[in-house]
């Protein structure tokens, strides 16, 4: 459940927001900061679930229809695009929802250009640019600096075992291995796991702080191996929140008994009876 939410309620009246489709969507212009990319045709969309809204905003609905509901009235506002796949659905941001926290009155996070110019001024007068009293204070410096380790008035100075300490360092730099990239662990999706629930799976350990790693998908990968609903194991752990996987807990459906009323057609009903002259039978 998010514990805050922050309205911005002069943009909220100014686009004919109600309270409810204020709060849902001061809550899904944050979304992009944490919801999973999927690229489609149309170009790059967030995955945003119905029950994910219910989940995060108890006060606002406990009806996934009414979150959807809520949701196309942001896209007639022109706020938001939805789309979807074949089992998750899809939102985006328009460039008219980007005005939602954008500040126009000259502050640190958006200066104006008469801020901006009086900066310039500020920073012409500064040691870094300085004026004419300045560049007095500069030339002493200079003077200060002849006299330095930089450039040592001792001619019998040498930097020359400094010198092979920051070579040595050099060359340890250079054959130093490259940083490893950024583990995906949607990319390491066990075989007989669906691409949805694996998502899912992914997105919960994320969600927790727990992120997926390359060993723990492997020990996995391997756990799942030989189960026959392993699909049931990763959901049952993403309902309880756990952080990891119990292949025994998941219940495996017991197979449906045999109807009784069935196997008519093989049975034989003369079985037993004898045959009258007048073609029924009797036992």
């Amino acid at each position: 459940m998010q514990f805050t939410i922050t309205i911005n309620q002069v943009k909220a009246l100014e686009w004919g927001l109600n309270s409810q489709q204020a709060l849902l969507f001061s809550f899904v212009y944050e979304c992009p900061s944490w919801a999973r990319p999927i690229k489609t045709d149309n170009g790059i969309f967030f995955a945003l679930s119905k029950a994910k809204i219910v989940e995060e905003l108890p006060l606002l609905t406990d009806k996934p229809d009414t979150a959807y509901r809520l949701l196309k009235g942001l896209e007639t506002a022109g706020l938001i695009e939805l789309s979807h796949t074949s089992n998750i659905s899809l939102f985006r941001l328009t460039e008219k929802a980007k005005e939602w926290n954008r500040k126009l009155d000259g502050s640190e996070k958006y200066p104006t250009s008469e801020v901006f110019e009086g900066r310039k001024n500020l920073r012409s007068t500064s040691e870094k640019s300085p004026s004419k009293v300045g560049k007095i204070s500069e030339q002493g410096r200079k003077k200060i600096r002849g006299g330095s380790e930089k450039f040592p008035t001792n001619q019998g100075t040498s930097n020359q075992g400094t010198n092979q300490v920051t070579s040595n360092q050099e060359k340890q730099g250079a054959g130093a291995p490259c940083k490893s990239s950024k583990f995906d662990p949607l990319t390491a999706k066990p075989e007989n796991v669906s691409v949805e629930v694996w998502g899912d799976w992914c997105q919960h350990r994320k969600e927790i702080h727990k992120p997926l790693t390359a060993k723990s998908c492997e020990q996995q990968a391997k756990a799942l191996a030989n189960h026959s609903t392993p699909d049931s194991v990763l959901t049952l752990s993403i309902s309880n929140g756990w952080t990891g996987i119990f292949p025994d807990k998941a219940v495996i459906p017991a197979p449906l008994p045999t109807s009784r009323h069935s196997g008519f057609e093989t049975r034989d009903y003369k079985a037993g009876t004898k045959e009258n002259a007048n073609g029924t039978f009797r036992l």
